[in-house]
């Protein structure tokens, strides 16, 4: 989400949309889609929260500008136009929800949906229908989406303008300039296996309905945020010039509690407020308690060998020589106005020393495929990933600070090495392993059906055209129907059509209009074609009409 902080709950949810999504893409049981509606939900009182949060907000603008009109009244009037838009756009999400669920769900409206409970996620039994809400909001042809109502194109022109439109609530032009809403829907988006995607396939094309609403229900969120980020925008110009200090108290910043075997650790002590011509005096304490920090000794007689003072701070720096949790703190002081040194205990504080560690987590397994874009990411604790030093043997790689593509080799297997420059010396953080496999083939389908299967007429004459799918795939891969060609007997005549590309041609959508139940319909010579360009034979599939 854009701007903020996310709260604990807004992380949980977003990781779980993550993993959900990605074991989506594994055409993994129904169950899984069941789990969108817990995310679903999760978002929807996201959502609420947003809106509760938003409304303190607002309510602080009513108090400013009922005190002080001539101030706050031009920034009053821009939070309030904010919300018009933001409810606007949200409403118009909300109204395409129910749409799809009332479509999809063979509903004749709205109303329907409302009325049967069916806007509640969980009560849908067709959450797990790809064909209905592709068709509605891209229809039959990804690259050539179709306009008009409840359509993606219609989304996507309505967040452009919403975007827009709130970024010229604000005044300044660099600041205006330097905001980011969340809600770009412009570019290429990359998905896991590194291929490139509108933001309307990325978003809507061939997912089942479950994740269609989820997504949806996170560009709420989104929309929600983006408000937030606005009206707080917005509030700051009128408290810009008010500064209120009431507390001081001593704060540590260290630069990392995670500390290498033979690196040092570093931390800043000061006091809040402080200023740049007042230096504050620091000691490290030797016993603490947990009530009161530092107990023992006079100020005197503390440490003072590691410490430094720059623009107000103590600076505080020991070296790591040895593993194990360490503990520290003292006693700041800062001159007060009368001239005398007011004291500030400084808690007790901990640091981990730990001998380097490497870390490689591949993305999806551990497992790379030729031909793909493999992701992976490494690091070591405590070393930024920019000082990494990574050697792949058997491929190619290709990234930087930790995130790397790489392109196996045709032997068996890679290596990842990994090293780093610390404080001048070059640190071996050893090697990683990986499998390398081809790319395994699709299945094709179509109606819903894959092999010898039967299918009732209805399904058959819904049906699109042919889809290839990956089952049990680790990557988000996607395969292209180039041709097929569909066979049926008809009054006694053996008929063949061919068909360019997934979807069926009108003389072969005639065959099939043709067939009654007990006939057989084949889909036969199925070509699909890869990210690494190979083209893959994929059988056949044939259907028994019932």
């Amino acid at each position: 989400m854009a701007g903020g902080k996310e709260t604990g709950r807004q992380k949980m949810i977003g990781m779980m949309y993550l993993v959900l999504t990605a074991l989506l893409a594994m055409n993994v049981s129904k169950d899984i889609l069941d789990a969108f509606v817990v995310i679903n939900e999760g978002l929807e009182t996201t959502n609420k929260n947003f809106m509760a949060k938003n409304e303190i907000t607002y309510t602080q603008f009513e108090s400013a500008n009922a005190n002080d009109p001539l101030k706050v009244g031009k920034y009053y009037t821009k939070a309030k136009r904010a919300k018009g838009l933001a409810d606007e756009l949200y409403l118009h999400i909300e109204e395409l929800k129910k749409y799809l669920v009332a479509t999809t769900s063979g509903k004749q409206s709205i109303e329907e949906v409302e009325a049967d409970s069916l806007f509640q996620l969980k009560n849908v039994e067709s959450k797990d229908n790809y064909d209905i809400p592709t068709l509605h909001l891209i229809g039959s042809e990804p690259d050539n989406p179709r306009d008009g109502e409840w359509s993606a194109i219609e989304l996507k022109d309505k967040i452009d303008n919403f975007q827009q439109e709130m970024l010229f609530l604000i005044d300044e032009e660099a600041e205006r300039a330097a905001m980011s809403l969340g809600l770009n829907t412009d570019g290429k988006f990359k998905n896991a296996s590194g291929v490139e995607e509108t933001w309307i396939t990325a978003n809507f094309y061939h997912l089942p309905l479950a994740a269609v609403v989820t997504n949806l229900s996170k560009i709420q969120a989104d929309i929600r945020n983006a408000e937030a980020d606005i009206i707080k925008a917005l509030y700051r110009n009128i408290s810009a010039d008010d500064f209120k200090f009431d507390t001081l108290a001593a704060k540590v910043i260290p630069q990392s509690n995670y500390v290498l075997q033979g690196d040092s650790f570093r931390a800043d002590v000061f006091v809040a407020a402080f200023s740049k011509t007042q230096k504050p005096r620091f000691r490290v304490g030797s016993e603490f308690s947990d009530s009161s920090g530092y107990v023992s000794g006079t100020f005197d007689e503390l440490d003072s060998s590691n410490i430094r003072i720059a623009e107000g701070m103590a600076k505080y720096t020991v070296a790591a020589s040895a593993e194990g949790m360490k503990e520290w703190g003292g006693i700041i002081q800062i001159k007060g106005p009368d001239g005398t040194w007011k004291s500030y205990n400084v808690p007790k504080q901990t640091y981990t020393v730990a001998k380097p560690a490497l870390v490689v987590s591949p993305t999806a397994m551990n497992v790379f495929y030729r031909g793909l874009e493999n992701p992976v990411e490494v690091s070591v604790p405590g070393v930024p990933t920019d000082k990494l030093q990574v050697i792949m043997s058997n491929g190619s790689k290709s990234g930087s600070n930790g995130a790397f593509k790489v392109r196996p080799g045709s032997g068996q297997t890679c290596m990842i090495s990994v090293s780093a420059d610390i404080n001048g010396k070059n640190t071996n953080f050893g090697k990683k392993e990986f499998r390398v496999k081809n790319v395994p083939d699709p299945k094709p389908y179509f109606g819903g059906k894959t092999g010898s299967d039967n299918i009732p007429r209805k399904n058959l004459l819904a049906a699109a055209g042919v889809i290839a799918k990956m089952e049990n795939f680790e990557f988000d891969l996607r395969f292209d129907i180039i041709s097929y060609q569909v066979s049926a007997t008809i009054r006694g005549n053996v008929v063949e059509q061919q068909c360019s590309g997934p979807a069926l041609s009108s003389n072969a959508k005639q065959i099939i209009g043709e067939l009654k139940s007990g006939q057989k319909l084949y889909l036969e010579k199925i070509k699909a074609k890869g990210p690494d360009g190979t083209i893959r034979d994929l059988g056949t599939i044939a259907l028994k009409v019932i």
